[in-house]
């Protein structure tokens, strides 16, 4: 699998001209202009994407789980959202280990809130840990 995604971004590599950088040459590409709005819109979009999966996005495929989704690699079972939902002791706190919520302002719902367009940003409240 990554082989397959290195091979795609080199060959997506060779169609950016050299004098643009990847965030002018994407966000010019799918939202026809690049600026701090379009910018800003495809960084987050990546990162949904990453963490939330392709929860209704079309031309997605299924091997893209998402960080926050189960999914397998080399034939196991990969589950990580232990490390994120405070059921796992993987945080630092006063040189103890202990679980925290980083999901507690909605988890995955934000981000395909925003990667489907119901929101036209990722809304996350300040109080969370998100």
């Amino acid at each position: 699998m990554l082989i397959a995604l290195a091979l795609s971004f080199g060959l997506s590599l060779a169609q950016r001209p050299n004098n643009s950088s990847l965030c002018d040459y994407y966000a010019g590409s799918l939202y026809e202009e690049s600026n701090e709005t379009t910018q800003a819109r495809l960084i987050k979009n990546v990162v949904s994407l990453a963490f939330a999966g392709p929860t209704n996005i079309k031309d997605v495929g299924p091997e893209l789980t998402g960080i926050l989704n189960p999914g397998s690699f080399d034939g196991q079972y990969i589950d990580l959202q232990g490390w994120f939902n405070g059921s796992k002791d993987s945080t630092n706190l006063n040189n103890a280990p202990v679980g925290v919520d980083w999901l507690d302002g909605g988890g995955k719902k934000p981000l395909t809130d925003f990667l489907t367009g119901v929101t036209q940003n990722v809304v996350i409240s300040n109080t969370t840990n998100e």
